[in-house]
């Protein structure tokens, strides 16, 4: 990756699908590798937040291989030393895809509908959330600047 100018703060929302990707290799060199590549480049340029999505249920022991993809870059990130961490974690992320040129899911696309049918119900972790409600908060969160690591889910995603 290229040097970066200097900065401040970082932002990673890079991800990917098993079906995208076309491989477990594929699949992490997204959601792992271009990750910590982004994450070291800006830490190297002078960053000292850094705001992170992964995944509900990410955990490096994991035995499913995408929660372990996500756990990993978790556990891996906290050792750049940034001085804030801000980790989102959402379950089920919304939002309109056609734009960023994917391919139509229809697993998801009913996923999503019953999630917005279901929501008022669901605990609060398990709800589905607008990609722009995720990225308000992490935003906000990092740029609160608290120091240490920081994890939202639930209703810490929620746009306020």
């Amino acid at each position: 990756m290229p040097a970066l100018p200097r900065v401040d703060d970082v932002y990673i929302t890079l991800g990917t699908t098993m079906a995208a990707a076309g491989s477990q290799s594929a699949f992490r060199a997204v959601d792992y590798d271009a990750v910590m590549a982004t994450a070291r480049a800006a830490r190297a340029a002078g960053a000292t937040r850094c705001g992170v999505v992964t995944a509900m249920g990410a955990n490096a022991q994991s035995r499913i291989f995408y929660n372990r993809i996500k756990g990993e870059v978790e556990r891996d990130l906290q050792q750049l030393g940034f001085e804030t961490l801000v980790i989102a974690r959402p379950s089920l992320l919304m939002g309109e895809r056609r734009a960023l040129q994917q391919a139509h899911r229809p697993a998801e696309s009913l996923s999503l509908k019953l999630f917005q049918w279901l929501n008022p119900i669901l605990p609060a972790n398990y709800r589905a959330r607008p990609g722009a409600e995720v990225a308000r908060a992490l935003v906000h969160a990092v740029q609160s600047g608290r120091p240490g690591l920081q994890v939202l889910s639930g209703r810490a995603l929620q746009a306020g």
